[in-house]
């Protein structure tokens, strides 16, 4: 990885092992204070507690998953680089580990709730079943040897790799959040801990140039493949707008603009529901602001353009009015991104608040939320219908080759939004 690629990946395992650790303190909170065993059904209030906590755990852990499978792009590299690779993708499979088994321990014996996770939920992409499956992960024997050949080279070499990660402080907090894990993910006996921690050090360069930590950044993916198996159909897909359409589009756009797009074998899908689920703001100079896994950042055009199919959007407002949206939007980036989707609260933004915060309440905006998985929120369908109304927004184009190979405007645009928006 490079150095900032390598910095966004350790600041997403360290927000997303904090949102795990406050879904746990939820989870809890929710077994201890509800009383649907003994009354046999969940009030409405109760079933939207779950619903939230199911669907957000879903979106952090697809994220992880996709983190670990995105680690294959980068080795292969120089070996200085693996450590640091390394320890991404390792805590990212402890927190994951970590999590599911707090779901067992919590409700792996509570019927009424085990049936409410098995449920599927197919605006957010989680089929039937999910809560059973991802228990059988922890009892899979391949899934289970390749995770403890990943602890054990971390407790032989943790010295060694803490003084690797010394001098780069993202690095320290991803190895924090292995080491306060670690006791709680480990198959072989506890002690193995306490008597190995401190043996086969120095062997440690040698052994990375051998091509051992190579080796367990591959188990460490290997563990993660049959999640990500079952979330992509085609997990090698890397999508791309056909450059003749993104020379186009280029053509078209002015700030303020919003971006909605699809990747039709998405790894993972933690944004918001719909055939259309996630949308970055274009502020100019071949820019947008995008709230993805690592946060709230201003990103190329790479971004945008590497999806399946793309619409956009634009704000009926003055270019005073949207400059000034453009100036709220910044004020956002740096931000680590909401797996609560909660629009009550500014300090983590999902991909569409961005939208919503840039623009609410000035030019006369004013956004109606939509309550889902037991929050109020603005999808990016959500904008396209009011695209397709007239109303706040115009249509200009789309790209979506299930429904031509060109781009299409105006009528022939709303008419394709129609054919492929969520009901």
């Amino acid at each position: 990885m490079q150095p900032f690629e390598l910095q966004a990946a350790c600041q997403t395992v360290v927000h997303l092992s904090q949102h795990m650790t406050r879904l746990r303190g939820e989870a809890v909170q929710f077994q201890q204070t509800c009383t649907t065993l003994s009354r046999g059904y969940f009030t409405p209030s109760e079933d939207d507690q779950v619903t939230h906590l199911w669907v957000s755990y879903h979106k952090a852990r697809n994220a992880l998953l996709e983190l670990i499978h995105s680690t294959r792009q980068s080795v292969g590299r120089d070996v200085e680089d693996h450590p640091g690779e390394f320890l991404c993708a390792y805590a990212a499979a402890v927190v994951l580990v970590d999590a599911a088994r707090c779901l067992r321990d919590l409700f792996s014996n509570n019927a009424l709730v085990r049936r409410k996770l098995n449920e599927s939920f197919d605006a957010y992409g989680i089929p039937a079943g999910s809560f059973d499956a991802i228990q059988l992960t922890l009892t899979s024997p391949s899934n289970a040897t390749q995770l403890n050949r990943a602890n054990h080279f971390y407790i032989d070499h943790h010295d060694s790799l803490a003084e690797t990660a010394a001098g780069h402080p993202d690095l320290q907090e991803v190895q924090s959040v292995i080491d306060t894990r670690l006791q709680r993910v480990q198959v072989g006996p506890r002690q193995y801990i306490r008597s190995r921690i401190a043996e086969r050090r120095r062997d440690f360069r040698e052994r990375i140039l051998a091509g051992s930590l190579r080796q367990l950044i591959y188990t460490v993916q290997q563990w993660g493949s049959l999640a990500v198996s079952a979330i992509s159909t085609n997990p090698s897909h890397i999508p791309q707008l056909p450059a003749l359409i993104s020379a186009e589009l280029s053509t078209l756009l002015r700030p303020g603009d919003i971006f909605v797009t699809r990747k039709d074998t998405a790894l993972t899908n933690y944004f918001l529901p719909g055939y259309w689920p996630h949308a970055a703001f274009y502020i100019g100079d071949d820019q947008v602001i995008e709230s993805l896994k690592d946060g709230v950042r201003v990103r190329s055009m790479i971004s945008p353009f590497g999806n399946d199919a793309v619409a956009v959007i634009r704000p009926q407002l003055d270019p005073a009015i949207i400059a000034k949206g453009i100036e709220r939007a910044k004020a956002h980036v740096g931000k680590p991104y909401d797996f609560d989707f909660d629009f009550t609260r500014s300090d983590r933004l999902v991909c569409t608040e961005v939208v919503y915060r840039a623009f609410e309440g000035i030019g006369g905006m004013v956004f109606t939320l939509t309550k889902r998985a037991g929050r109020q929120t603005l999808s990016a369908e959500d904008l396209l219908s009011l695209a397709i109304q007239r109303r706040y927004f115009d249509p200009v184009s789309v790209f979506c080759p299930q429904h031509g190979e060109q781009l299409q405007r105006d009528d022939a645009m709303c008419q394709v939004l129609r054919q492929t928006m969520a009901k």
